[in-house]
């Protein structure tokens, strides 16, 4: 899984985000975290988690990509109670 870029461009504008540090603080990541993603690295699967049970399926779905996987995929892992992910 990788950060889409295209996908978190239109996240921060519609969330008013202008900097790294925001974006950051928003995804419950250190700024080094959101450069490193944003340069192709891989995101792990308790970082997306967090993203989903802070901001929503909807919000995942246009941050992440998940390449070979899918989003039932990632949630199979988990347990959902409600609209979060354990």
């Amino acid at each position: 899984m990788k950060l889409n870029i295209i996908g978190c461009r239109s996240f921060c504008k519609e969330h008013c985000i202008k900097n790294y540090v925001d974006l950051a603080n928003s995804l419950g990541l250190s700024v080094v975290v959101v450069r490193l993603l944003e340069q192709g690295k891989q995101i792990g699967y308790e970082a997306v988690k967090d993203i989903y049970n802070k901001h929503g399926e909807q919000a995942v779905e246009k941050l992440i990509d998940f390449e070979e996987e899918t989003l039932n995929g990632f949630k199979s892992k988990y347990i959902l109670v409600g609209n979060k992910l354990y």
